[in-house]
C-alpha cells in the first residue's frame, strides 16, 4: 500500500495458495480461462493463507456449493 507517491507504507503479507488436499499451487497451476473452467477456484477448493505483513495468519477459502 502506498499514499500516492510510491512509498510503501504497508504489506499485506505473501501469499500461499493450497488445493483442498494441502498442497501448494503456484499461478501456473490456476486456471482462470473459461475454457478450462471445470478446473476453477471455487471448484478445486483452494485456499489462500498470507504469511507475513498486516494479514499474517489469515486464510481464505473458496468451495463451490
Amino acid at each position: 500500500m502506498d499514499n500516492g507517491d510510491g512509498i510503501a507504507v504497508g504489506w499485506l503479507g505473501h501469499p500461499i495458495f493450497r488445493d483442498k488436499e494441502g498442497r501448494e499451487l503456484f499461478v501456473r497451476h490456476i486456471p482462470f480461462r473459461r475454457a478450462e473452467s471445470k478446473y476453477s477456484v471455487e471448484q478445486v477448493g483452494v485456499t489462500v493463507e498470507f504469511y507475513g505483513g498486516e494479514l499474517n495468519g489469515v486464510s481464505y477459502s473458496v468451495y463451490a456449493n
